[in-house]
């Protein structure tokens, strides 16, 4: 293992980083990170799934234009355990469904079931592909966690193309970070354990070696926390597009509001549903009153009026 970490060492350029600790420390991330870095297009077909072949989870939009919701079970007559406003971007895995069976969405947040596509009301949820980003800096460290103080999982140069998942606080979600699972041979990385997505995120205005990646196409949610379960298309800055620093203070207010009209409009979707029972269950008790009666008159509770 030592010999090989000398040997990958060796071979890399030494370049300047855009992170925040001393330079030593940040030359031993270098030959570490890429070191041990996996070509992602030697991932196995294996790699796709996860831990037993279910589905990978990834993002959906909720392309109603009403509120969906989120059942307990993958039934239409179970109860609703929330609701998701138009616009919403959920993390979930496709679940497995008998042939003439609706399909359903399992949520990553555990909160329950959405169906994808209803009978009569049409689409619920559509799938997102992620969006594209280019590092614009000479190398660009991909962490754990959207901090700087998490560690680094891989180095990209400057060049290289991103795949992102969506927007936290000035940082970006790398979508399908491939790396060495952690019971794999220390000496021959992926032997073992095989390779296994981890999720990464990218800073994307540095306050001192300034714009690290640049935005080529594609939608880019805002995530409500760092779990990444859940999101939203209208709560995205402009400078994730634009790459021009914007003011942390403003992008959480702007996500907290974003945050509170959800919450309104779940409520006002669960009281629209109430009131629309309420109705169905009075017009079918006059319904069946009228029948108690005769033609000439009209019944509430089987008393004629």
């Amino acid at each position: 293992a030592k010999r090989r970490d000398q040997e990958a060492g060796s071979s890399i350029e030494r370049i300047d980083l855009p992170n925040e600790e001393a330079a030593t420390s940040d030359q031993r991330i270098v030959s570490a990170a890429m070191g041990a870095a996996i070509d992602e297009g030697s991932a196995s077909p294996d790699a796709k799934k996860s831990v037993g072949g279910e589905a990978r989870p990834r993002y959906y939009r909720v392309a109603h234009h009403h509120a969906v919701a989120v059942h307990e079970t993958m039934s239409l007559a179970s109860a609703a355990a929330c609701f998701k406003a138009p616009g919403s971007v959920l993390r979930g895995t496709a679940a497995e469904s008998s042939p003439g069976e609706h399909a359903w969405v399992r949520l990553c947040s555990g909160e329950g079931y959405v169906l994808l596509e209803h009978p009569t009301d049409g689409i619920f949820l559509q799938a997102l592909e992620p969006a594209s980003f280019k590092v614009a800096h000479k190398a660009l460290l991909v962490r754990k966690e959207a901090s700087t103080s998490a560690s680094v999982l891989q180095i990209k140069k400057e060049g290289d193309t991103l795949l992102v998942d969506g927007h936290l606080e000035g940082w970006l979600k790398v979508h399908s970070l491939k790396q060495a699972s952690p019971d794999a041979d220390s000496d021959m990385p992926g032997s073992a354990g095989g390779l296994v997505e981890a999720s990464g995120w990218v800073m994307i205005q540095h306050p001192t070696y300034g714009k690290l990646v640049q935005y080529l196409r594609g939608n880019v949610p805002t995530f409500t926390d760092p779990l990444a379960f859940e999101g939203a298309m209208d709560a995205t800055p402009s400078s994730v597009y634009t790459g021009k620093a914007a003011d942390p203070l403003t992008e959480r207010m702007k996500l907290e509001l974003d945050k509170m009209r959800g919450v309104v409009r779940e409520k006002e979707t669960a009281s629209d549903q109430s009131r629309d029972v309420n109705f169905d269950l009075i017009r079918r008790g006059l319904m069946s009153n009228a029948g108690q009666s005769s033609s000439h008159s009209f019944c509430v509770q089987g008393n004629p009026l």
